[in-house]
């Protein structure tokens, strides 16, 4: 709760400096697209960039979802205002000048609508409203897991030989050593000589 609430207190405090920010340098940008390099100019397109990168931490940092609801809910009202409701902008901001460049309508809508969009969009997703600490084991978890829940963990082969022994079986470490007459014994000795290959093992084996 705490976080929320000092989150939503940044996000208050942080919606007039980005509106400020967006509009003075949306209005200076031109010059710099237009091939004048000024000081107001590069300070604007720099200014811009850290309005990006500030945005895109409350869009995407484990902070509290208010603090992008609440700095991107007045960006986008102020850039909607004019559209939406002219007359009562006219009211409402009679004390401030309409030649300001905080006036809402200037140059600003075109950058401030797109980022009070993306912020409001980052706050409303359910996966924001988590604590750190239970969104910290989801996120590293793997994809799988996220969906179907933990697999199931098989258990671990015995060490040692697994090997089922089979009756009549040879190992791989015994030696084949054929017996006398046995009718699986495929290997016979031969001897080449003038009357062609003989066996040694048999009477026709024997040389004169």
């Amino acid at each position: 709760m705490l976080r929320h609430l000092l989150g939503l207190l940044v996000g208050i405090a942080l919606a007039p400096l980005l509106w400020i920010a967006v509009s003075w340098s949306a209005g200076e940008l031109p010059g710099l697209l237009e091939g004048g390099v000024s000081v107001a100019a590069v300070a604007a397109a720099v200014l811009l960039v850290l309005v990006g990168f500030a945005c895109a931490y409350l869009a995407a940092a484990r902070v509290s979802p208010l603090t992008a609801g609440a700095a991107g809910l007045p960006l986008a009202a102020l850039a909607l205002w004019p559209a939406v409701h002219p007359a009562s902008l006219a009211s409402a901001l009679s004390w401030l000048n309409p030649e300001s460049f905080v006036y809402p309508g200037g140059p600003g809508v075109s950058v401030a609508l797109p980022l009070g969009a993306l912020l409001l969009f980052s706050a409303a997703l359910p996966g924001r409203w988590r604590s750190p600490a239970e969104a910290g084991p989801a996120m590293m978890a793997a994809p799988w897991e996220r969906v179907h829940g933990p697999r199931e963990e098989l258990p671990e082969p015995p060490v040692g030989d697994t090997v089922p022994e089979v009756p009549g079986r040879r190992t791989a470490t015994e030696v084949w050593e054929p017996r006398e007459g046995d009718p699986a014994r495929t290997t016979t000795p031969f001897s080449r000589g003038e009357g062609g290959w003989t066996p040694l093992d048999g009477e026709s084996g024997r040389r004169d």
